[in-house]
């Protein structure tokens, strides 16, 4: 009796070591580059590949509908300026301040300066949309612009809480004040 019981904890034993050394293969394939084509096959990243394809579709088709000429940046923000300003582009660190209307692809009005009051943040300091953060990064004070800012720029899964949905690319027309205005 004792000899089963010592046979079925070595094999209990072997069975997990087998099964972690696996394991350990497994996350090793997935961290290292050579295995893209495997990670890209994973049933999440195959369904954030799609939503992400709608996502720019839906995005292509609004600035289609308005004929806006807009410029992507490699994170995928879209803009075009409207007036240039001529005053210096925001650094890091530095305070900016924005009249704006912020919309969702459907026309509808969220937020406004006229109604929600200016929009105040340091540039890539404040708890703000990494989206605006960018986009006003692009443009001299004094300028104006659209913004389609997707919803991984935007607010992501979750929303704001309020009334913009999760996974819901936002536009954005902004005016990026010149200090003393």
């Amino acid at each position: 009796m004792k000899n089963w019981a010592l046979s079925f904890l070595f094999f209990a034993c072997f069975a997990f070591l087998i099964c972690s050394c696996e394991d350990k293969r497994q996350v090793q394939k997935l961290i290292t580059p050579s295995a893209q084509n495997d990670e890209l096959e994973s049933p999440l990243i195959q369904k954030n590949i799609k939503i992400l394809a709608l996502e720019n579709e839906e995005i292509e088709l609004f600035i289609k509908r308005y004929g806006w000429n807009m410029t992507q940046t490699g994170t995928g923000l879209r803009y075009t300026i409207i007036h240039k300003g001529k005053d210096k582009i925001p650094q890091k660190g530095e305070e900016v301040t924005l009249k704006y209307v912020t919309q969702l692809l459907s026309g509808d009005t969220i937020y406004t300066d006229k109604t929600d009051s200016l929009k105040r943040f340091v540039v890539e300091k404040t708890d703000e949309i990494v989206g605006l953060h960018e986009a006003v990064q692009l443009m001299p004070k004094g300028s104006k612009a659209h913004l389609v800012i997707p919803a991984h720029l935007a607010y992501g899964v979750a929303g704001d809480g309020n009334k913009i949905f999760g996974q819901h690319p936002i536009v954005m027309t902004i005016e990026l004040l010149v200090d003393n205005e």
